[in-house]
């Protein structure tokens, strides 16, 4: 997959969820959520995970489809309106999300946006950002695994 055109669809996607209250969309969101699909699938290589439960190119647990939509979007009506005209499917969560782009995205970017602090404006600090607040203490990804495959190191 091509990351230029990856990226136009998540600015695509970005621009869209937003409204008059919520801007989803920023230079360094669509970056960050781009960095993050490229580390967690392998530079595009998985669409799912080796032995685990995550789904998509950003590899989201389903878990976490689950609270992004119990605990935030359904109380968003544009937001939700939103996310099921892209095809979501809250009695297929995971199905939905893995066979579509846009919501691998958008419930990326979701998680995101509910974790603390701005997201940051180097590649550095958003490889930093990503370790604390998407693959956590738990997760096998690091730092220098996030700037490797994102070309820095």
């Amino acid at each position: 997959m091509k990351t230029n055109q990856y990226k136009d669809l998540i600015e695509c996607v970005l621009e869209k969820m937003g409204d008059v209250k919520n801007s989803f969309y920023s230079e360094d969101a669509v970056e960050l959520i781009l960095e993050t699909a490229i580390t967690e699938s392998g530079r595009f290589e998985y669409l799912k995970q080796i032995q685990g439960p995550a789904v998509g190119f950003t590899q989201l647990e389903p878990d976490t489809i689950k609270d992004c939509w119990n605990n935030y979007i359904l109380y968003r009506d544009n937001l939700s309106s939103f996310i099921l005209s892209l095809g979501f499917n809250p009695d297929d969560m995971e199905f939905s999300v893995w066979s579509n782009l846009a919501l691998q995205i958008a419930f990326t970017r979701i998680w995101y946006y509910r974790r603390p602090g701005k997201i940051p404006k180097t590649i550095e600090e958003r490889a930093e950002y990503w370790k604390e607040h998407y693959n956590t203490n738990l997760g096998k990804g690091t730092v220098d695994h996030y700037l490797r495959l994102n070309g820095v190191i």
